[in-house]
């Protein structure tokens, strides 16, 4: 068995998991570049908006809608996930029940952004809503969409946006003290994550979110490199 090896327990793990984290996080950064470009475009309508607004206009431009509702969370959730799995493999050598809180944060955060964007449910409400005649059902679609409006920026929404920024934070600590990577790695993920925790802030909160959200492109690109140059350095330690 390897050095490498040995320190990360990969006998015990697919040789190819860097890799497929490496991908994950350059995947997450391309799909977060998008993110941002589609909100100028089609600005996010969540709070802005009625429910019949939405509604109506989930029949008239659909693509246009679910961008502007932030269908983008629930493809980059996903996509994070091999990457943090990943970092987690790497990281539990220097303190694994910390990497561990980190790793079980991290995941809980992915399966609130599928709780917080009920975005299927929308859709069937806009089609029942287009085909209602009576005011008496489109007041009952109306108040059951009025739920799931609430959902976008609830409860949900705010944990995990909190749980992703503190196992950020932890996550970046851990990097400071492994070789494996690079010191603007863990700094660039310390410091997006910091500036993302007040993002609760009433009017300025948001502010610090949108800029965690741009720096979180390098951070995403500087992950992606350092996971690659781990699983070449697995790959030629096997050859």
């Amino acid at each position: 068995m390897s050095h490498i090896e040995e320190e990360f327990g990969l006998d015990k793990l697919p040789k190819t998991i860097f890799k497929f984290g490496s991908i994950a996080a350059l995947l997450s950064a391309v799909s977060i570049a998008f993110a941002i470009v589609a909100f100028f475009i089609w600005p996010y309508k969540g709070k802005s908006s009625s429910i019949e607004d939405i509604l109506s206009v989930l029949q008239k431009d659909r693509i246009g809608s679910l961008i502007a509702l932030d269908v983008s969370m629930l493809i980059i959730g996903p996509l994070t996930m091999l990457m943090f799995v990943a970092l987690y493999i790497v990281l539990r050598r220097v303190n694994e029940p910390i990497a561990l809180v980190a790793l079980i944060m991290n995941m809980m955060a992915i399966v609130l952004v599928i709780v917080c964007r009920p975005l299927v449910e929308l859709v069937m409400l806009s089609n029942q809503y287009a085909l209602a005649t009576d005011s008496v059902e489109k007041s009952r679609i109306l108040a059951a969409g009025e739920l799931l409006r609430l959902q976008l920026d609830g409860t949900a929404w705010a944990t995990q946006t909190a749980f992703l920024m503190i196992a950020g934070l932890i996550n970046n600590t851990l990097m400071l003290r492994t070789n494996y990577f690079k010191k603007r790695t863990a700094w660039t993920g310390i410091i997006i994550s910091a500036i993302g925790l007040p993002f609760f802030l009433p009017e300025i909160g948001l502010i610090f979110l949108f800029l965690n959200t741009l720096g979180s492109i390098p951070w995403c690109i500087f992950v992606a490199a350092d996971l690659f140059k781990i699983s070449r350095a697995v790959l030629i330690q096997n050859t």
